[in-house]
Order: structure tokens, then sequence, then C-alpha cells
């Protein structure tokens, strides 16, 4: 596939590898390993503060792995980050070797807070935690190679059956919208016919 300029949705960059790139048959960011929480996550203060109007709930699907007490879950810091939409964020704190809201099997309390709730999984879950392994920076999305080779939900390869925008329909939708994920197909498949006519020429 030819090497086009790079995608513009609303004010986002859309990285060309989410075309050139993707998963072999059967693999996806859904099969989560859970390793890129366990140094836990940096999220808007924002964040912090929808999770701390819901602590109670959220305490409720903790384990014993995990501590009820919520002014153990975040670092005291907040740092200046223009990547977050306040332009601050705050770091979650590690306990036992992984994030405070991972508990012993690897799944997010935030996220089954909301879910026993009633609420969308993602309602509470902060956006970068909800992205990974696709980032934002600069207003460029692109994917994270953190865990690139290590662990199989985290790898991608110019060999593939499913293109990387396919097997994160769910989390590009989450932050652009049904309407920027429609951009975004049309533009693969513009990238498509344009592929099949250079080598038909």
């Amino acid at each position: 596939m030819a090497q086009e300029q790079q995608l513009k949705v609303k004010q986002f960059t859309i990285s060309n590898e989410f075309f050139e790139k993707g998963y072999p048959e059967g693999g996806s960011p859904c099969n989560c390993s859970s390793q890129c929480c366990e140094g836990g996550v940096w999220m808007d203060v924002k964040d912090h503060e929808r999770i701390m109007e819901e602590k109670d709930l959220v305490k409720q699907q903790m384990d014993e792995t995990q501590t009820t007490d919520e002014t153990k879950w975040f670092e005291h810091e907040i740092v200046d980050d223009s990547d977050f939409p306040s332009g601050k964020a705050i770091g979650s704190e590690v306990i036992n070797d992984k994030c405070a809201f991972l508990d012993k099997v690897g799944r997010c309390s935030i996220q089954l807070a909301a879910v026993a709730a009633g609420k969308h999984k993602w309602a509470w879950k902060p956006m970068y935690c909800v992205l990974f392994p696709i980032e934002v920076s600069g207003n460029l999305v692109s994917f994270d190679p953190m865990l690139q080779g290590e662990q199989r939900c985290c790898t991608i390869s110019s060999a593939f059956s499913t293109p990387l925008f396919v097997a994160c329909k769910e989390e590009l939708t989450h932050l652009l919208g049904e309407d920027g994920y429609t951009m975004i197909e049309n533009h693969y498949e513009s990238l498509r016919k344009g592929s099949l006519v250079e080598t038909k020429g």
C-alpha cells in the first residue's frame, strides 16, 4: 500500500500505522494481559475527581490484594501535561506490584464498578487506560510500542489479517465518535482502491 498523507479526524491526526499494520488472525487488544497497567497509570485530574466521587462503588469491586483506603490510590503530585484535556495529570499508585485499581486476576475495579452500577464499562475509566495500546500525543493518534514483542495483545505487524484500526474499533470510536471512525473506514477504502489501481498499472 502506497504511503499516504496522514488522515485528519477532528483535531486529531491519525497515524498511517492504523492502516499499514495490524494483528494476525485471532489477535487483538481484547485479549488483554493487563501488563500495561501494572506500573500505575496517568490520568486527567478530572478522571481522578470522577473516580473519587464513585469511590464507595469502586471499593466494592476490590479484592484482598487491593486497598480500600482511597488516600493511597493516587500519587500526591499533580503534573502539567498538555496531552490531557485539563492540562493537569495525576498518577495512580502501585500496590502489590500493580496499579491500585487492578485486582488479582487483572481486572480494573473502576470498570467493574461502572458495569455493576449499570453504566457503560468505560463511564468512569480514564481515557488513556481505555485507549491503550493507542496513545495520543500532541493530537497525534498512534500505536504505543511499549509492549511490542512482549505481549500478543500489544504486538502488531506489517503482515496481518486484521488492520489495527479494525482491531481497535471500540477504542477509536470512544475517542473520535462514530462519525470519526467512519472517516477512518472511508480513508482505508480509498487507500485500498488506490493500491489496486497502482498494482493493475
